[in-house]
């Protein structure tokens, strides 16, 4: 492996600051039975030292670029880059930086990658050279794929005629690692749901998170069809009430996710979040549900019996059944999952998919699903207040601030900034900057009012919790990874972070409006900081609000 000499630096040390950039060279190192390529450039410099601030060190970054990988006579080329840092020449005081030299993984194809670590050395021609080097290992993979997963929750604000939802801007949302175990993630971005079912605008991405490479973020942009609209239906709220009502919210599921895992050997180093194929359809299409209110998913009321002991749902059929979209050989209908996908009892779902001109899933069988089938996703909304056993919630009032349900208390989660590592699961979105009064809308019977707000006001940081949810695993296809499968159980685990995430602002459409002509009222807006959505409190007495 060629050397790149770097003595001449030492006659620099009476400088500030200098750097010269090597030539780039090339190299090839053994990957499983074939070669991974790439070229090394160095970098040095002559910086301060790292402990004292006034000594002087020689320090190399290494820069590691256009990747291949060769096997059996193909070439297959790679993106991305990868970097190390070292000491060349220690400082006088004898104690070098921390070298910096972080695995990456490179995909070779969605069913192989190649682990790749830096290793760069000293000394390997004369007493200040540096060997770009590394190492490369050929990693296995796994194919998970999880029932569902919880994308949002949608609050349901005040008012008989109020929304919330996903406006026209990009909106950062939830922080999701899988495990522990992983040293990157790598995602891709798609757009979301059959044409009729998400607005063609909307689509939903996924991309690391610039605070832990271990974990994905979801974006949400020109969602607009992504709202509450349950306030005003006279079958969820029948008297009209302007009452904030947790049994209306929202919750958005992505019901085709798919994740592949990347192994050195058992150990499971890396993954990809994506979505399942769909017959007949080239474009990869993440199947996102409208927002289904909680009230559906509850047992109806008398429902329970010793026969039934979780009772009847009532989500709507059209929720429930394979949602239809366009092939793409002009050979009829393909079909992405319905909710009715995900429940224990899918036998009635299977013969709908298998018919899908009959009528089979129904209002009155709900496809087979039952409240026990939702439980993991009800329990995500801990305003809700949802008991898992009984089957029955008991919602705060909205007249609650949510600050009181945090771990760490409504008196530090009133802060802003948030203290460091605070457990706060909501959170205030500040009129201003800095401050500790929480921003309000006007709920008037007058006119109704649209907002776009947003928590651009408060700092992006990450808090000292996690909202993990456990659900089912359809099928794996792969070498298992046993420590991510464990009696057919998946579990994803959404981070806490104040503001936006990878440093951009959250923006919600709110409609805040009623029929109630005395009706009005502020309304103090909070933020989940799981999902990034906002939620609502209204002060005690109802100034003319039913």
């Amino acid at each position: 492996m060629k050397k790149i000499t770097l003595r001449a630096f030492l006659a620099l040390l009476t400088l500030a600051v200098s750097a010269v950039i090597a030539s780039a060279q090339s190299y090839s190192i053994p990957a499983g039975s074939g070669t991974l390529s790439y070229t090394a450039t160095v970098a040095s410099e002559i910086r301060y030292d790292c402990d004292t601030e006034f000594l002087y060190e020689i320090y190399a970054v290494i820069t590691y670029s256009n990747f291949s990988y060769t096997v059996s006579g193909s070439t297959y080329p790679l993106t991305g880059t990868d970097t190390a840092g070292y000491d060349v020449y220690q400082d006088y005081s004898g104690t070098p930086c921390q070298p910096n030299s972080d695995p990456s993984i490179y995909l070779i194809s969605p069913a192989a990658g190649i682990l790749f670590t830096p290793a760069p050395t000293t000394g390997c021609g004369g007493e200040y050279d540096v060997c770009p080097g590394g190492s490369a290992v050929l990693l296995t993979s796994t194919t998970f794929y999880p029932s569902y997963k919880v994308a949002s929750v949608l609050y349901s604000p005040p008012g008989n005629q109020s929304s919330q939802g996903y406006g026209s801007s990009t909106t950062y949302g939830t922080t999701t690692t899988i495990t522990n175990s992983f040293t990157s993630a790598q995602t891709l971005t798609y757009s979301g749901g059959p044409p009729g079912i998400i607005s063609v605008g909307e689509t939903i991405g996924f991309s690391n998170t610039s605070t832990n490479s271990t974990a994905f973020s979801e974006s949400w942009t020109d969602a607009t069809s992504i709202a509450t609209d349950d306030n005003s239906n006279k079958t969820y709220n029948p008297t009209g009430s302007d009452a904030i009502n947790h049994n209306l919210d929202s919750f958005v599921l992505w019901v085709n996710p798919e994740v592949i895992v990347y192994s050195n050997g058992a150990t499971p180093v890396g993954y990809t979040v994506n979505s399942q194929p769909t017959t007949g359809v080239s474009a990869i299409l993440a199947d996102i549900l409208p927002p289904i209110p909680a009230i559906t998913m509850e047992p109806l009321p008398g429902s329970i019996s010793e026969t039934n002991p979780s009772g009847i749902s009532s989500v709507p059929v059209s929720y429930l059944i394979p949602q239809a979209i366009a092939s793409e050989n002009g050979g009829g209908n393909s079909y992405m999952p319905g909710l009715g996908a995900i429940c224990k009892n899918n036998s009635l779902y299977l013969q709908q998919l298998a018919n899908p001109t009959e009528t089979i899933c129904t209002q009155a069988n709900q496809c087979g699903c039952a409240p026990s089938d939702f439980v993991q996703i009800l329990q995500t909304d801990p305003l809700l207040n949802y008991n898992g056993t009984t089957y029955t919630a008991s919602p705060y009032p909205g007249t609650v601030s949510p600050l009181e349900l945090d771990t760490s208390g409504a008196t530090v989660c009133n802060y802003n900034p948030l203290p460091a590592n605070a457990m706060c699961r909501y959170a205030i979105v500040p009129i201003e900057s800095g401050s500790t009064t929480t921003q309000f809308a006007t709920l008037s019977g007058s006119a109704g009012a649209t907002f776009a707000q947003t928590d651009s006001t408060v700092t992006t940081q990450t808090l000292g919790e996690s909202n993990s949810f456990s659900e089912g695993i359809s099928f794996s296809v792969g070498v298992l990874v046993a420590q991510l499968k464990v009696q057919d159980t998946w579990t994803w685990t959404d981070g806490e972070s104040w503001g936006g995430t990878n440093g951009e602002s959250s923006t919600m459409s709110l409609t805040l409006k009623t029929s109630t002509a005395a009706c009005g009222e502020n309304v103090n807006i909070y933020e989940d900081t799981v999902y990034h959505t906002f939620v609502f409190q209204v002060p005690t007495g109802n100034y003319g609000c039913n």
